[in-house]
């Protein structure tokens, strides 16, 4: 009986491979039958626009485009009541749109009439064309002189990491976000950095000297370089001590040096064992290895008095373990009170009874070596360090769970998803002294005491503020970042500040000269795009909707809004006049608007359509007489602005001055692409015309530095790490002697300076 069960398992498991197998197989034909489906749709959509070329006839030119209404909806805000007496004075914007139709150029190619130097670029099976300028360029085939150092790093992974802000031997603070781990120095306002990892970094551990710390990481993209691993550094001169790993499945979730003397770490694996192991980290010997549990393990603690014991906790459990030098023994608490459990907040005993709360979200240790912890259900439990039972249950001190604890001397202070922090004294009474942070600033997600009345606190914002419980009474924000996809970036109006948008729905002005935040404000839906205006104080700002408002950045104060196309506005851009508006849509399509009144009335000129995808980059010339703009098709157009009229001339266009070099896929930018690119590696570029430089950023986390311009497909690069997720956006600030950088899923601002070697 029982080999036949044994034959069924078997048969049941060669089964799962062999369909999980197929489900790969199918996933992977999937993916190549999709990227053929483009490769046709484009192959389909050159060769109608070649038709149309041979077909159309020679037209004489239009005459200028004069202004189109304002709609009602698109009106300012700032002179709405006025606008009403303005609207008679304009032409219809539907004959417009009729003559601007009847215009339009037949084709979206460009007329090879004259022989022109050119370049084939294939991307995704594709061929681009790109036409180089009457003098030819020079290939800039090595790498610049100049170099980037990371400078600051805007942010704290507070969103979904815990317990990951230590106090060292220096002075300085310990935390991490993307793959940097920051030491920063609050008095000085300065930041070193370790730069080991190569991917997100989830968890931090600080050794009780002070001075050593272990990281660990999780799989990154290239899965040879970029497996999880644990690194061990110096936090003084900021050297590798040892790296373990080669053996861990998916991401490290928790670690913890030994408290006594420091020379055990313990690492849990986040794989689908969830593999808890000791290390002898100086040597890297591997000192006992067991299976922890089941579902998500939190948080991982050596007691501080007793060598070889440890304790884990996460959903719906808190093991005790101990080590007998060759293998780990586990023990579970038990989450019921027993006969002499002091119970608080409680009004009779009958209410005594405590359910077991879904996650044990943070721990501690009081002074006598008794384990803290803090749940879900907002309860606080105090637990025996030599036997797993209750000492102590403190009911339902927070209605949204307790996030942090951290103890020191004879108080401890608490916090949860709600942004109060509370003190309680050795008895666990309150001792009166509290601090709630504003509203904009998020749960706290980790608490740090720095001595008796100042504590540093680390919320779910992915900010770090200072926070002082005694007379004063005050908060202050140290660190700030957004919590949640960054694409928005633009220059601000001062050569040291920029704007940045993103999905959280904020758009914030920062200083890079103070590495601080101005301000920052909500405007509740989801943001994509941002551009200052040349000379005013004002911004304009696509949402992830088809809708786009102009901010003013002095009142911070929305003064007109516009809901324009069918979808999300992919970029926005005004010309280096002030005089135009373009907004790209993922609809396909360029809305041109004409600029007047200071800013605060845009009249459309109308819409450019000849895109066969989604627009993804502009750029405005010089003059501002023509726009460039690439798609999600790799096409590059050429538009007249006033006419909203493709040019096919590559005689008109190819001499043309760009103001700015935003678009990805242009002669000036062909070396940023590397053999067998799809197409979507590339997120964003900018140049310094000043210091002849051109940035790109990608999807694997990479900063890259090439010579402007970079007419060479064989070109020269420095790459830089740091982020740990697709870079959406970059940008020159501060007289072109800083670039800053925007993370995706990292939620992390960088800020570089320009080395010129």
């Amino acid at each position: 009986m029982e080999s036949n069960l044994e034959m069924v398992d078997t048969l049941l498991a060669n089964d799962e491979l062999n369909t999980s197998d197929r489900l790969e197989q199918l996933e992977r034909k999937v993916s190549v039958q999709s990227d053929e489906l483009t490769c046709l749709k484009s192959a389909l959509a050159d060769c109608i626009r070649r038709i149309q070329l041979l077909e159309s006839k020679p037209t004489a030119s239009p005459a200028p485009a004069a202004p189109s209404k304002i709609s009602p909806k698109s009106v300012p805000l700032a002179v709405k009541a006025r606008s009403e007496k303005r609207l008679s004075l304009t032409p219809s914007t539907a004959r417009l749109s009729q003559a601007n139709s009847s215009t339009r150029s037949s084709s979206n190619s460009l007329n090879e009439g004259h022989t022109s130097p050119s370049m084939v670029l294939k991307l995704r099976g594709r061929s681009v064309k790109l036409y180089a300028q009457t003098e030819h360029l020079a290939d800039s085939v090595g790498a610049p002189d100049a170099s980037l150092r990371l400078e600051w790093v805007y942010g704290y992974r507070g969103k979904d990491c815990r317990s990951n802000i230590f106090l060292l031997s220096t002075g300085e603070l310990v935390y991490f976000i993307a793959s940097v781990a920051v030491l920063y120095n609050p008095e000085e306002n300065n930041q070193r950095f370790y730069l080991g990892h190569t991917d997100d970094i989830k968890c931090l551990s600080v050794h009780p000297n002070g001075v050593h710390c272990a990281t660990g990481q999780t799989a990154g993209h290239n899965k040879k370089d970029s497996r999880p691993h644990v690194r061990i550094w110096d936090a003084i001169n900021l050297t590798t001590l040892k790296v373990i790993g080669s053996e861990f499945q998916s991401s490290i979730s928790c670690l913890s040096f030994s408290k006594v003397n420091g020379d055990v770490l313990a690492v849990v694996d986040d794989g689908n064992d969830k593999f808890l192991s000791l290390w002898q980290w100086e040597t890297g010997l591997k000192l006992a290895s067991t299976k922890c549990y089941s579902d998500a393990v939190l948080n991982c603690e050596f007691h501080p008095l007793e060598k070889n014991l440890l304790f884990t906790s996460g959903k719906q459990h808190l093991f005790y373990w101990t080590f007998d030098g060759a293998l780990l023994h586990k023990k579970t608490a038990v989450f019921e009170p027993a006969s002499n459990t002091l119970i608080q907040n409680s009004e009779s005993t009958k209410n005594a009874k405590l359910e077991k709360p879904k996650f044990v979200l943070c721990m501690s240790f009081d002074s006598r070596g008794d384990l803290i912890t803090g749940d879900s259900d907002g309860n606080l439990i105090v637990w025996s360090h030599k036997e797993a039972r209750m000492v102590r249950i403190v009911k339902k001190l927070s209605d949204t769970g307790i996030f942090t604890i951290n103890v020191k001397d004879d108080c401890l202070i608490y916090a949860g998803k709600s942004n109060k922090i509370v003190e309680l004294d050795s008895n666990y009474q309150l001792t009166g002294r509290s601090l709630e942070l504003g509203e904009n600033c998020g749960g706290c997600r980790c608490i740090l005491y720095l001595n008796k009345n100042m504590v540093i606190v680390g919320t779910m914002k992915n900010s770090l503020y200072e926070a002082n419980l005694g007379e004063f009474n005050f908060s202050k924000c140290l660190i700030s970042s957004h919590c949640d996809e960054i694409w928005g970036l633009s220059k601000g109006k001062n050569a040291s500040s920029f704007l940045t948008c993103a999905n959280d729905g904020f758009l914030s002005l920062w200083d890079s000269m103070s590495f601080g935040q101005v301000w920052s404000v909500g405007l509740q839906d989801r943001l994509h795009c941002v551009d200052s205006h040349p000379s005013l104080d004002l911004a304009a700002v696509g949402f992830s909707k088809p809708k786009w408002i102009v901010f003013d950045l002095i009142e911070r104060k929305t003064i007109y809004m516009q809901s324009e196309g069918s979808e999300q506005i992919e970029v926005i851009k005004y010309s280096p006049n002030g005089c135009y508006l373009a907004a790209g849509s993922r609809d396909n399509n360029i809305y041109v608007y004409r600029v007047s009144d200071n800013g605060l009335r845009y009249s459309r000129i109308g819409k450019c359509s000849a895109h066969s995808s989604f627009v993804t980059h502009l750029d405005w010339s010089s003059n501002c007489e023509y726009l460039m703009s690439n798609s999600g098709d790799y096409e590059i157009l050429f538009w007249r602005a006033e006419t909203c009229r493709q040019v096919v001339d590559v005689q008109v266009i190819r001499d043309v001055e760009w103001a700015s070099r935003n678009c990805v896929l242009s002669m000036e930018t062909v070396g940023i692409w590397d053999n067998g690119s799809d197409g979507t590696d590339i997120n964003a570029c900018c140049e310094s015309k000043r210091a002849q430089l051109l940035v790109s950023v990608d999807d694997f986390g990479k900063v890259n530095l090439f010579k402007y311009p970079c007419s060479s497909v064989k070109a020269g690069r420095k790459v830089y790490g740091g982020h740990s997720s697709h870079v959406t956006n970059c940008r020159f600030i501060n007289n072109e002697t800083r670039l800053i950088t925007t993370g995706g899923n990292d939620m992390a601002l960088f800020q570089w300076e320009i080395l010129n070697d």
